[in-house]
């Protein structure tokens, strides 16, 4: 069985986050938008993510990410 029905869709949001030294994320920008609210709520989950930082000679640095937010509209 698909883990989507027929009566489901997925889309994504993309975005261009910056995640700094210290793992969270300062800066969002949206490159591929839904509308609908949905862009929002993308924007709201990944600030509240948290990574382990990138590093550059042992020392951590920010650096940008794209990431795709899911949703599955019913």
């Amino acid at each position: 069985m698909s883990a989507v029905d027929d009566n489901e869709s997925r889309c994504e949001v993309l975005l261009e986050i910056v995640v700094g030294p210290d793992g969270t994320v300062s800066d969002v920008r949206v490159l591929h938008r839904l509308g609908g609210g949905l862009d929002t709520r993308a924007i709201a989950a990944v600030r509240q993510w948290r990574f382990s930082p990138a590093r550059r000679v042992g020392t951590p640095v920010a650096v940008i990410v794209q990431v795709g937010v899911e949703f599955t509209l019913r």
